[in-house]
């Protein structure tokens, strides 16, 4: 047991001793300088690296806050790429097709609403007409005389016109204005129900500007922690390289067996690996923004991408949550749901009712084969009329189909509240876990912060073994492999914790109530 321990030992030093001969021999000569120790030149940057991810999981640093997206037109910057995160947004307020289609049914809206208030306006309509008659009937007169006489009385005692005739050409005009009195504020509600639209539409417009606004924040914090990630992963395979070129250069010393050997060049390629994956979501990202921002592609060379910061939430939990039920566009959107459902019930039950319409209408017509302003004595003819009538419409016994559609009003009303009490409960179930997922990413980060601080002690020691002449290149440089791995890893979990981060603020510093205008209120009587 002695020997072969001694033996192994043996092994192990002539290994160490052939491996730094091999790597001073690879050290080109400059002017007399010493060689370098064969791991100096990762540990430099492995320390720039480390160095980077504490500054990046700094949660002390100021959250900025996710802001609304500028107006359409704004100028941010000189609109040339690189672009920073202000002109990907000023981009995506002006290209995005998304937000321009949600803006034509705002319009529509409006317009719908302009209509509804049109109806309580009087109307005002004409009506024309003109015939041509080919054959038309000439006229019928009595001759004197023509029935006979009457002791010595002719009768008729002269020719009487009984019908003048028709002309070949006939008149009909008519204008006629209607304005309703009294509708039982059915106008009234479908005011209400067009405006509920009109909120509706407005809300939707802005929850996507607002989620759009975060999406485009989060894949530029994303691509900050891809970027840092992928230059941990180039030094990493740029020492796995040097591994495996340890590692072949022992397997034909006869100090490495081929196992050894396939599992440094195993390694390596899990590096590459990890790399095309990066370089896979990175790809994936740079799309999704240059979609939103109506770009034709992005790389990460037309990006301007400040280094990755952790930060901390700007509330605390329960301000979050307060924060988040009072501003939610989709709670918002149920108000405006339940409103037209109200709207709705009410107006079916108005027409259900037996409470017909009362209105007014005014006509001013002429008929004649006299063209009026234009032929002569048409105003004479006296064939023109003004008419006054006020009259009802609707069912007066009630309306049977409007009674069942009040009652499927009612009841998709109270599904509304239902659905309404149920997503307050979900956008609360969701900052929880949102900042429970923040919470372990916070402790994920520090956890590999500590780890880091474990490898750096041990690196160290296998530096100064190093430089003595002792210790193994091979096992320093898996270390370093290993530890630079977490990093990479760590990478991600900080990309995750601003994820949540930018949803939180996004959810908590929305704010899509409004109050309700002076005109909206007169108009609900």
């Amino acid at each position: 047991m002695i020997g072969t321990t001694r033996a192994a030992r043996l092994a192990s030093v002539i290994l160490a001793a052939f491996v730094v001969a091999m790597t001073a021999a690879a050290q080109p000569a400059d002017l007399g300088t010493p060689a370098a120790a064969p791991a100096d030149p990762f540990a430099a940057g492995y320390e720039a690296a480390t160095a980077a991810y504490r500054a990046a999981i700094d949660f002390s640093a100021p959250f900025e806050p996710v802001g609304d997206l500028p107006a359409p037109g704004t100028e941010v910057g000189d609109g040339v790429a690189p672009w920073s995160l202000d002109e990907l947004l000023a981009l995506a307020a002006e290209r995005n097709p998304g937000l321009r289609a949600l803006a034509e049914s705002e319009e529509a809206a409006a317009a719908d609403l302009a209509g509804a208030r049109a109806r309580r306006l009087p109307t005002l309509k004409a009506e024309t007409s003109g015939t041509y008659i080919g054959n038309p009937m000439g006229p019928i007169t009595l001759t004197a005389g023509q029935l006979g006489a009457y002791q010595g009385v002719s009768i008729p005692p002269e020719d009487v016109i009984i019908y003048k005739g028709m002309e070949s050409y006939n008149y009909d005009f008519a204008l006629i204005g209607e304005v309703p009195l009294y509708t039982w504020g059915k106008i009234a509600i479908g005011v209400g129900l067009a405006r509920a639209g009109l909120d509706a539409a407005g809300l939707q417009r802005r929850k996507a500007e607002r989620e759009l606004a975060a999406k485009v924040r989060g894949d530029h914090d994303a691509l900050a922690c891809l970027r840092a990630a992928d230059d941990t992963l180039l030094l990493q395979a740029a020492i796995g390289r040097r591994l495996v070129e340890l590692a072949e250069a022992s397997a034909a010393a006869g100090f490495m067996t081929p196992a050894d050997l396939a599992a440094a060049r195993i390694r390596l390629k899990e590096i590459d690996i990890a790399k095309v994956r990066l370089d896979e979501r990175r790809d994936r990202l740079l799309a999704e923004l240059a979609s939103m921002a109506g770009l034709g592609g992005l790389s990460m060379d037309e990006l301007e991408i400040p280094a990755p910061s952790a930060g901390s939430p700007r509330w605390t939990e329960a301000e979050t949550g307060a924060l988040a039920i009072g501003g939610s566009y989709d709670l918002a959107l149920l108000e405006a749901l339940l409103e037209a459902k109200r709207g709705l019930r009410d107006l079916a039950e108005a027409e259900a009712k037996g409470r017909p319409d009362i209105g007014l209408r005014v006509e001013l017509s002429y008929g004649g084969s006299r063209l009026p302003f234009v032929e002569k004595d048409w105003f004479g003819q006296d064939d023109y009329q003004l008419t006054f009538s006020l009259g009802t419409s609707g069912n007066i016994f009630g309306n049977a189909v409007k009674e069942g559609e009040a009652a499927k009003a009612r009841a998709r009303l109270s599904e509304a509240e239902a659905q309404r009490a149920d997503a307050e409960r979900s956008i609360r179930a969701f900052v929880r876990d949102t900042w429970l997922g923040m919470e372990l990413g916070r402790a994920r980060l520090e956890y590999a912060a500590l780890r880091q601080d474990g490898w750096a002690a041990d690196l160290a020691q296998k530096r100064a073994a190093l430089r003595a002449g002792g210790g193994s290149e091979s096992e320093y440089l898996t270390a370093m492999i290993e530890a630079l791995g977490s990093l990479a890893e760590a990478y991600g979990t900080l990309a995750e914790y601003r994820g949540a981060l930018v949803s939180l603020d996004a959810l908590a510093g929305s704010s899509p109530a409004a109050q309700p205008s002076p005109e909206a209120a007169s108009e609900s009587r």
